[in-house]
């Protein structure tokens, strides 16, 4: 590929992605797509080959329509996130993209494919059960929902694990969600086989809720460049127990407290629903002022919980957050793009209740969530 080929691709296209080129998500069930929003399915760890699952036909499809600048339906998902209808989504391509642009594969080549990222979601093991979370991503929802918990075996996960670190001069990332991730078998395990002198960032996405010395925490202090993306979604006590069902808001300060004196870098993940929407800009200002954090990412909510979208606020609280992102927006630039999206969902007509979503988790609970939440009745 000529540098002026590479420029239009990473510079000028509308729709390149570099992603299938340099990247896989292993899912909870050992599934392959090429990250987290891809849709199309590439063949599972438990079954299938690596070589194989990186020489699928959809693969090599996806790679052909991005690098012709066209859209393709595998990124269908990014599209919905960042409300939009025409292909213009730029949050995971302006994550990857940056990080690929320097990667050696020959994106002219549909065949080719070189692990510079790693995204593990490959179990669900996890202590909580977060209201804007289901039970794919979380034991402890499936166990009290009666469904079968998802977690790729060990042979299948020792398959990657040798993989990953056969080819861990060529990373840059390594991302480890779930589930949670600090609690999870197979990360211990290829955390303990990697390299601590090399320079591949591991982004842990944790909801620190652990109470104990963590394996996993200890491991990841041996390498250099650790980011931490901790979930919080409101700064608020009452608030952030209620959505992190089990979660102790005193045990995740203290986590965070004790280990902000590390090296380790930080990055604060909020999903925008209906019971944060008001909170938003205040739960960043928080983090700003209390932790010195300014790395924030804002997840629309999705799971199959379209009734905990913003458009579904009442109109009278609607215009209210609607003033706080703007002034927010004007404060603080680097957020436009993410708050411009919260907009967008914001400015949607109501389609749906959450009351029932609600009652649902009070019922298995014991909570009420009109004293919780009082502008939502």
């Amino acid at each position: 590929m000529t540098p002026k080929e590479k420029f239009f691709l990473f510079k000028q296209s509308r729709h390149f992605c570099s992603v299938p080129w340099n990247h896989i998500k292993i899912d909870t069930d050992g599934s392959v797509a090429t990250c987290v929003n891809g849709t199309n399915y590439l063949g599972n760890i438990t079954k299938d080959e690596i070589d194989d699952i990186l020489s699928n036909s959809d693969l090599l499809e996806i790679k052909k329509t991005l690098r012709e600048d066209m859209p393709s339906i595998n990124c269908k998902e990014c599209q919905k996130l960042e409300n939009t209808n025409d292909y213009s989504y730029k949050f995971l391509r302006d994550l990857y993209n940056p990080m690929f642009t320097k990667s050696t594969v020959d994106y002219n080549n549909s065949n080719e494919f070189i692990l510079n990222g790693i995204d593990l979601h490959w179990s669900s093991t996890c202590n909580l059960k977060c209201i804007t979370c289901w039970a794919n991503q979380s034991s402890s929802i499936a166990k009290e929902l009666g469904i079968p918990i998802q977690h790729t075996s060990s042979d299948a996960a020792e398959k990657i694990i040798n993989y990953i670190v056969s080819n861990q001069h060529t990373l840059k990332e390594i991302y480890m969600s779930g589930g949670e991730p600090t609690l999870i078998k197979h990360n211990l395990n290829l955390l303990k086989r990697l390299r601590k002198d090399l320079n591949f960032t591991i982004r842990i996405n944790t909801n620190l809720s652990f109470t104990d010395t963590n394996p996993v925490i200890e491991e990841l202090k041996k390498f250099p460049h650790v980011l931490f993306t901790i979930s919080a979604d409101v700064a608020d006590e009452k608030k952030f127990n209620y959505i992190r069902r089990g979660a102790d808001w005193n045990v995740f300060l203290r986590n965070l407290e004790t280990l902000q004196k590390l090296h380790f870098s930080w990055r604060v993940n909020s999903v925008f629903f209906v019971a944060t929407a008001l909170y938003l800009t205040d739960t960043q200002e928080y983090f700003m002022r209390n932790f010195d954090i300014n790395d924030f990412t804002i997840n629309q909510v999705g799971m199959g919980h379209n009734e905990l979208r913003c458009r579904n606020l009442p109109h009278s609280v609607k215009q209210y957050v609607m003033n706080k992102l703007i002034t927010h927006k004007e404060k603080y630039h680097f957020l436009t793009g993410q708050l411009d999206n919260c907009l967008k969902e914001v400015e949607r007509p109501i389609e749906e209740s959450y009351v029932s979503f609600f009652e649902d988790i009070d019922n298995r609970a014991g909570t009420n969530w009109k004293t919780v939440f009082l502008e939502l009745q």
